[in-house]
């Protein structure tokens, strides 16, 4: 369905997030039900893997006042259950007092419930932008969750970047022992990331500026970077992507490359190179959402693509019966031994944005193609054939198997809101 109306983008620049409304000319909404189909997510909710006993924690600054409304208006009109969500502000009070409201929590918290929804879902609500990278430090630090995504980026420069950037890599490093999933968008300012082109001072943007620009936490080699693709839903019901071309990649300034990033089309450049994986976060492919109160519906960026994945990766986890863990490096060597587990994009470019004080300027950058590429990594995933082998003793029941349907009932739970101390509310 292709509608006028307005969308909600998730900005990521200079580690702030805007959630402002862009006006998209003609867009195709993507409904879960798209998501699950597109994704082939629907045989692992068939077969009842519904992030059951799964906690997906989801880091950012704050939550709108209309959260709770927002959500149960969200499981109303897709048949979900509410969720049970809890909340922590590890910055205690000083945290609370810089605190932003974000449409983008409500975003990431109705994306992983529409693909996961009998997941628990923290929030980790640090405050401040340019301590957004220490919302994993908490997760790991207090073992609180099983996946942990964050979809808003910082960054820093100057005297001490590196080493803080390098500060909060080496508390990610603890992850893997813990066997916790860490995800983050790669964020939506397609090949600025790191392509040198004329923009500002001629030197290039992000981390080719010098002193470079260190980017966290998707460029560190303990996390899953997602980037963003146009997902298209054929008139047969078959489904199509190309590269999106806000779609965040490129090579880190700081961070080596890791042993396990080998691969058809992967750059043997001596650095960490993002994008892992991608799924839909085109401005002209939203995701259906539900904010403030209804008046904003739609959503887009790579802060769609990565709360999705990590609903993707609740179910999954359920199917596996244990934590998935550090997944990078099976990621890279299932492009390898099983390429199946990806839909390969081939196509679609990410854009240089234009130099403030020539428009012309505007260019591609860096191109998807066969195998791994700057723009999708090695493309989107396939839910199913992820799952035969991250949980390779399920049995799945096919998407089309005969009687075979989902739904849910939406059910009256008891939410828990942490702050210093535990505190019951019931969404009514």
């Amino acid at each position: 369905m292709k509608l006028q109306l307005t969308v909600i983008v998730a900005l990521l620049f200079f580690g702030l997030v805007f959630s402002v409304p862009v006006r998209a000319q003609s867009v195709a909404i993507v409904m879960p039900s798209d998501v699950r189909g597109a994704y082939d997510v629907n045989p692992l909710l068939n077969s009842n893997y519904t992030g059951k006993g799964v906690t997906v924690a989801i880091v950012n600054t704050g939550i709108d006042s209309t959260f709770y409304s927002d959500i149960k208006m969200f499981d109303g009109k897709y048949g979900l259950p509410d969720p049970i969500v809890s909340i922590v502000r590890p910055n205690g009070a000083a945290g609370t007092s810089q605190e932003t409201p974000q449409a983008e929590t409500t975003a990431d918290v109705e994306l992983v419930h529409a693909m996961a929804p009998d997941a628990k879902i923290l929030l980790v609500l640090v405050g401040g932008v340019s301590v957004l990278p220490g919302g994993f430090s908490y997760v790991i630090d207090n073992n609180a969750a099983d996946i942990a995504m964050e979809s808003p980026s910082s960054w820093w420069s100057g005297s001490g970047a590196a080493n803080r950037a390098q500060s909060y890599n080496a508390e990610y490093a603890k992850s893997v022992a813990e066997k916790i999933t860490l995800i983050a968008a790669s964020n939506d300012f397609g090949s600025n990331n790191t392509y040198p082109d004329d923009f500002y001072t001629g030197s290039g943007f992000w981390t080719t500026l010098t002193p470079p620009v260190y980017m966290m936490p998707q460029y560190s080699p303990y996390v899953t970077a997602v980037g963003g693709t146009v997902l298209t839903v054929e008139p047969n019901g078959s489904y199509s992507e190309v590269g999106w071309p806000q779609s965040g990649g490129g090579p880190s300034a700081l961070f080596p490359e890791p042993s396990w990033q080998v691969g058809p089309g992967v750059p043997q450049n001596g650095y960490r190179n993002i994008p892992d994986i991608a799924l839909d976060a085109s401005c002209q492919t939203p995701y259906a959402i539900d904010w403030n109160n209804d008046k904003w519906t739609y959503f887009c960026g790579t802060s769609g693509a990565t709360p999705t994945f990590a609903g993707i990766l609740a179910d999954i986890q359920e199917a596996a019966g244990g934590r998935l863990g550090f997944l990078n490096p099976t990621l890279y060597s299932l492009a390898v031994s099983d390429p199946s587990v990806y839909h390969d994009i081939t196509s679609g470019c990410s854009i240089l944005q234009p130099n403030p004080t020539n428009p012309n300027s505007k260019r591609n950058g860096y191109c998807a193609q066969p195998g791994w590429d700057f723009v999708t990594g090695w493309g989107s995933v396939d839910a199913v054939k992820l799952a035969t082998h991250l949980a390779p003793s399920t049995h799945l029941v096919s998407a089309s198997a005969a009687g075979v349907t989902i739904s849910f009932r939406p059910i009256s739970v008891t939410v828990l809101v942490t702050t210093r101390k535990p505190a019951k509310m019931k969404l009514t």
